[in-house]
């Protein structure tokens, strides 16, 4: 009897995909003159591919460049007969679309957004076009030295984490991208499942439903699945970059370390805790001691940055040269002394009735709620996360306040950097204290593994 003879299948190279439906947010107001559509795809720049940054921004620029019934030109003459807008919303966790027509010229516009959406030509000689646009404006970026110096604190102080990649991408990533990967990008994340669609204004909700799920079936079906990334880790030890710009009379200080994420429970008490500490007043701290005190800068300002991973708490200021490490000095002093001691009772009432009352311009309005909504969906916040905001907000107790702060203002993990003419700086250099080391980069430098680099000065701490 011969042996039968067993043949192994092979495995698919093709990504599996859920069979998850599209989520609609729907607020229809009967007799509104206007709608307002916020399409968000679940995935955003965290999808880019290795060595392609810039991959999924470049995606949805391309969406206006052309379809397959309509050139770039005969698109935006269309878009501009309908007298509709429409931009966009690039993310690491997710891309957005953001539309307004009038209702009366909803289901034309609808046909064109189809066309966007679903058809996108990807033409080599737009995406040569946009690829310009980017370089041109990659090389203003340089020339403004807030924008190169946010760039670069992101890049350094979340390096290793897929956070730190910009969403923008860079002058050298952008030149790796080619149609083909706009095309393979397009067919793999816009799914239907992959799609939150909100709708607000003077519109039929039955109506506008069968057609968005007749529009979306033409795409790909079931999800990609959210992509997941790990949260950033702050160094031990405080650190700090020179990030060198020849002539510049001014520096941009940047301080950063650990922060929160949204549904963290500490996000709340941090909020009102930042506002006494440097959250944009000019009754806060960093407000006072830095302008209204000493006259060292225009504003200093403090603030976290999250998404679904806590990703920094930031302390900025644009000192001249001169006090650049008096400011340096004093900010980490201050900081500290926030860690330890928190912040007084009579701050705290200040800060949570401001705060309580700026609130309810959270949800002041329908085109408001939807964009919350879509949020929440996005970000995996519990529904109604928005709604409850103002009265979470209300009921944030002093205790709570000081906990949150002692538990995650960490002085001892920092990243600094100074954009400026370093040789301006290097005279006063010897006055920082606790660093264990120090870098030095010029502005135009892609970024790299410090861990790797030879250190600029190793202070005597």
């Amino acid at each position: 009897m011969k042996k039968k003879k067993i043949v192994k299948k092979k495995a698919s190279s093709k990504k599996k995909v859920s069979s998850k439906k599209t989520v609609f947010v729907l607020m229809p107001e009967k007799g509104a003159p206007i709608v307002h559509l916020e399409l968000a795809v679940l995935n955003g720049a965290l999808c880019d591919p290795e060595g392609k940054d810039g991959c999924s921004s470049f995606t949805l620029s391309m969406l206006l460049r052309g379809t397959e019934k309509y050139s770039a030109e005969e698109f935006h003459e269309r878009l501009d007969f309908l007298g509709a807008e429409i931009s966009l919303g690039k993310y690491k966790e997710s891309m957005r679309i953001y539309c307004a027509v009038l209702s009366e010229k909803l289901t034309e516009f609808l046909d064109l957004l189809e066309q966007m959406v679903v058809f996108p030509r990807f033409s080599t000689e737009e995406l040569e076009k946009l690829r310009e646009q980017m370089r041109g404006a990659f090389t203003d970026e340089l020339g403004s030295d807030d924008d190169i110096a946010d760039r670069r604190f992101q890049e350094y102080l979340l390096w290793g984490s897929a956070y730190g990649r910009m969403t923008s991408g860079s002058l050298q990533s952008i030149d790796s991208i080619r149609a083909e990967d706009l095309k393979a990008f397009h067919q793999t994340y816009f799914r239907v499942g992959d799609f939150v669609v909100g709708a607000s204004g003077g519109f039929d909700k039955r109506v506008f439903t069968k057609r968005m799920e007749e529009m979306l079936k033409k795409l790909p079906d079931g999800s990609a699945g959210k992509k997941s990334a790990q949260e950033p880790e702050i160094k031990k030890g405080k650190h700090l970059l020179l990030v060198d710009k020849p002539e510049r009379s001014q520096t941009q200080l940047m301080i950063g370390t650990k922060g929160v994420s949204v549904e963290n429970k500490d996000y709340f008490p941090l909020q009102i805790a930042n506002h006494v500490f440097g959250g944009g007043s000019f009754s806060a701290r960093l407000m006072k001691e830095v302008r209204e005190k000493r006259g060292w800068s225009y504003g200093a300002y403090s603030y976290f940055r999250a998404g679904k991973k806590p990703l920094y708490f930031a302390m900025q200021t644009v000192p001249s040269n001169k006090d650049t490490i008096p400011a340096l000095n004093l900010m980490l002093e201050l900081f500290r002394d926030y860690a330890k001691k928190g912040i007084t009772k009579e701050e705290f009432e200040f800060s949570k009735k401001s705060l309580v009352s700026q609130a309810a311009f959270l949800q002041d309005t329908t085109r408001k709620k939807l964009d919350n909504r879509v949020n929440e969906i996005v970000l995996d916040l519990p529904k109604g996360f928005y709604d409850r905001y103002q009265k979470t907000m209300a009921s944030i107790t002093f205790a709570k306040v000081q906990n949150a702060i002692r538990k995650n203002m960490d002085p001892s993990r920092l990243f600094v950097l100074i954009l400026g003419t370093v040789a301006s700086l290097e005279g006063d250099l010897s006055g920082i204290k606790g660093f264990s080391k120090i870098w030095k980069r010029s502005f135009d430098q892609p970024p790299t593994d410090l861990s790797k680099a030879t250190p600029y000065i190793v202070s005597k701490s």
